[in-house]
Parts: structure tokens; sequence; C-alpha cells
């Protein structure tokens, strides 16, 4: 396993406690961190760089106001070029999300147009902040990726070390947090350490293995308690995953959101 791989864990209580500026303790969100969500910080989406300092990186955009820029009072903080401090902020409320110029210097660009006022963001949009170029992600279920441009995500996947998928927490002890899926394998469990670490009661040590590969996501129960479901019903022999599937263990729901 290498050192890009080992993401740690940042605990529900920590992330909770936040900063004295009202923003979570936690700014910047990269490939070598794997913070967990608390509810009212739930994830909506997430901006996946497409190039420069962010290259390969997703960035959460959560429920609420998210601020994106240089600032570290920033909820997103930017190193790349041309990026004011509070550069723009993104809105989101209802399943809608909303992008604003918060009166940069250099704009912000949604496939290629500078706004000028509030813009509704859709699943696939190519944003760009100062030279930064990002293709937002939605966490919506609902979602089609049939509008996505493939191009884009062949990017992505270029850059070392992408996210691969995310698993998103819907019950249990858990509820509202998120985690990264990366290239090879994810551990998957109660136990310190791992690539992916659950503290819930229904969970063993190692619960599961999900490997990522260019090609496909691969899921090994091991000896656990596990059960797939895919529109909603069961998939009697897990091994291949799709996007949307559910993992169930005990009162735990996990949802899958996979890059394609």
């Amino acid at each position: 396993m290498g050192e890009q791989h080992q993401c740690p864990f940042v605990s529900r209580e920590a992330w909770k406690k936040g900063s004295g500026s009202g923003h979570p303790a936690v700014h910047v969100l990269s490939v070598g961190q794997n913070p967990s969500l608390c509810p009212s910080n739930q994830t909506t989406g997430w901006l996946l760089g497409l190039g420069g300092a962010h290259a390969g990186e997703d960035l959460r955009v959560t429920v609420g106001e998210t601020y994106v820029g240089s600032g570290w009072d920033s909820d997103i903080v930017l190193t790349t070029p041309e990026v004011s401090r509070r550069h723009g902020k993104f809105t989101s409320a209802g399943g809608v999300t909303l992008l604003e110029d918060n009166g940069s210097a250099t704009g912000v660009a949604v496939n290629g147009e500078f706004i000028r006022e509030p813009r509704m963001i859709q699943h696939g949009d190519r944003i760009k902040f100062g030279v930064g170029d990002f293709l937002f992600y939605s966490a919506d279920e609902t979602t089609s990726d049939k509008a996505l441009d493939d191009e884009n995500l062949k990017i992505f996947k270029k850059c070392a070390s992408p996210t691969m998928a995310w698993l998103i927490c819907r019950s249990g002890d858990c509820s509202g947090m998120d985690f990264r899926l990366l290239k090879g394998l994810n551990r998957v469990g109660a136990l310190p350490g791992l690539e992916i670490v659950l503290p819930d009661q229904n969970l063993n040590s190692i619960h599961m293995t999900i490997e990522c590969s260019d090609d496909r996501i691969y899921l090994r129960p091991g000896f656990a308690t596990l059960r797939l479901l895919r529109a909603g019903s069961i998939v009697e022999r897990p091994g291949s995953l799709r996007d949307k599937d559910v993992l169930r263990i005990g009162a735990l729901e996990l949802f899958l959101r996979c890059i394609h």
C-alpha cells in the first residue's frame, strides 16, 4: 500500500468542533485526507480537480454556504493562482446548488461563460476559479451521468491517485458521513488505521475490502454479514459494484457514488 493511500481519519467529534471563525476545523479536503462529515455538513457534491495544483483532488460542497477562495477562512481553500481570498460561494438547499462570484478579481466561469448573477449548478458542469479548472460531480442519487462529458472524466482519472468513488452513510451512527474510495485496495471496518474507518457497532474490525481500478470497482465481503442492493433488489453474489448500489450491514446503509 503506497503512502499516498493512507487517509487519516478525522473523528465526527473533531469535525463538529469547528474553529473560532465558525467554519469546520478541516478546510482543505484533498486526496491525502479522508475527513468524515456530520449531518449538518452533509455533502451535496464534489469539485473534481482537472489540472494544476488540485489535479485529482475532490473538494466537498456541503449543505448551506460553502465559500471557495485562497484565504484560510474559506471552506474550500484553493492554492491555484489568480484566486481571491473569498472568490466564490456555493449555496445548497433543497436539492438545489447555486454558485455566485463573491466579487473576485478574475471571475467565476461555468462551462466557459463568466457568471454575473447566481447560477444553478448541474451535475457535470465545468467550473473555473482563477486558473483552477474543476468538474462538479453531484452526490444526488437521482442524477443521470448521461450528461457528463467523458473527456472531462478521462482528464480527472489521468491525475495521480484520483478518487474513484465515495461511500455515503445514510443510516446508523455514521449517518451524514461520506468517505473516499481511492484506486487500489480500500479496507473498510471499525479498526483504526484502515483506509475507511466507520465507527459503527455493526462492523467487524475489517468488514470488507473494495478494490478500485480504472475498469471496475470490486467488493470482497470476506466472512462478514453484508447485503448488496441494486435498484431495490438483493444481489445474491456480490462482486462488481455499480454507481448507486447500496451496501447494507445490519442497521448501517452505505450508498455508493462512482466516478465512471
